[in-house]
């Protein structure tokens, strides 16, 4: 290993360092990582000429006394990230900070159904979550399908795979852009934004259709074909049909719609769903046993299989009508005969835009792999 390689090394844990306990100090971080006072004092001012950290003034001394340290901080608005999400009649756009804080929030609707008209949208959206007096660094796109290698290799939208995603975002933007399954970046985002250590978990979205985005380990397991958690596909019998049906056809927000769409013949939405469940409407709790059927099968394969530390449930269907999920965490009582640990995601969609600004950080920053802890918070944009 020659010395630039070690050099690297060693800049890439001294701001790893700083950006986990920011404020701190090199003092702290020299003893941290074992590394010589002057080794981190020469990084420190490289990082400086970089933009990405900064100092705030003096800490407390020792108690045996001496020289107050220099507290540093990670420069989060260095630069920001634009973080994106293609759904079946809109696209998600958040815009954060180097340290994951968001800076704003908002949906596009797309005129069309074609991906054509879904990638005018997502690029208008970009454009109009720009900051003037901020440099954009990174975009990231979570998509509803499988990437391998940063390339679509099948989407639910079967034309989306027909494009370039990355070219064509990257040569509009001219900065690195990242595409990835939606469930992926959802698992990414429990992990990254936790509060504690995650070594294992697993992130079930239920829009459009059923995905799982799993970390084993600490990382993100995605399988040989980049296509596993794809538990959609699978088919079941006893879910309302004399024939085996996909657990996509039954088990996702977007099946109720369809199929209580079909058994009402009218337009149906979330909140139709919600009064119709009130009122015990025989349609509607027969769509949601097969709907909780499905999350019960869903849930078994996840936790016999994994034994993962949390499961986060992502559904526009469950946060309307909480009271489904208690049922469906019955019946794995008896079949998991340990405690279980299933949280609802803090919103609808968030998740897997706060997944995509980790994953587009990391890559800026150079640090794919190591632990990071990214803020969820909200803050105000710059001027």
């Amino acid at each position: 290993m020659n010395r630039l390689t070690i050099r690297r090394i060693n800049e890439l844990n001294v701001l790893r360092e700083v950006f986990n306990q920011t404020p701190t100090s090199r003092a702290d971080v020299a003893k941290k990582l074992g590394l010589t006072k002057s080794t981190v004092y020469n990084i420190f001012t490289q990082l400086e000429n970089d933009n990405l950290v900064y100092d705030i003034g003096q800490g407390n001394s020792t108690s045996s006394g001496g020289r107050k340290p220099v507290l540093t901080n990670f420069n989060a608005q260095a630069g920001y990230t634009i973080n994106t999400k293609i759904n079946s009649n809109s696209v998600s756009c958040m815009a954060n900070w180097l340290d994951g804080s968001i800076i704003d929030h908002k949906e596009f609707p797309t005129e069309g159904k074609e991906a054509s008209q879904q990638l005018l949208a997502l690029y208008s959206g970009i454009k109009l979550m720009e900051l003037d007096n901020s440099d954009l660094m990174g975009i990231s796109v979570a998509i509803d399908g499988a990437v391998k290698n940063n390339q679509i290799v099948c989407a639910v939208k079967n034309d989306l795979a027909n494009f370039d995603l990355v070219q064509v975002i990257q040569s509009r933007f001219n900065v690195p852009v990242i595409v990835e399954n939606e469930a992926n970046l959802a698992a990414l985002a429990i992990r990254d934004f936790s509060d504690r250590e995650i070594e294992s978990a697993a992130a079930v979205s239920l829009f459009d259709r059923v995905g799982v985005g799993m970390i084993i380990d600490g990382q993100l397991y995605s399988g040989k074909n980049s296509q596993a958690g794809e538990i959609g596909n699978a088919r079941y019998l006893g879910l309302g049909s004399s024939q085996p049906t996909a657990l996509d056809e039954v088990g996702s927000d977007q099946a109720v719609i369809n199929n209580l769409t079909d058994l009402k013949g009218k337009p149906v939405v979330i909140a139709d769903i919600k009064r119709w469940y009130d009122l015990e409407d025989e349609d509607t709790l027969e769509v949601l046993k097969n709907f909780q059927a499905s999350l019960s099968i869903i849930l078994q394969n996840i936790l016999l299989l994994f034994d993962p530390e949390k499961v986060v449930l992502s559904s526009k269907v469950l946060r309307a009508i909480p009271e489904l999920l208690p049922e469906v965490e019955d019946v794995l009582s008896n079949v998991v005969n340990h405690p279980i640990n299933i949280e609802m995601a803090d919103s609808t969609n968030n998740d897997n835009l706060l997944g995509g600004c980790a994953l587009i950080t990391r890559s800026i920053l150079e640090l794919p792999k190591v632990e990071l802890k990214f803020k969820k918070r909200t803050v105000p944009s710059v001027d």
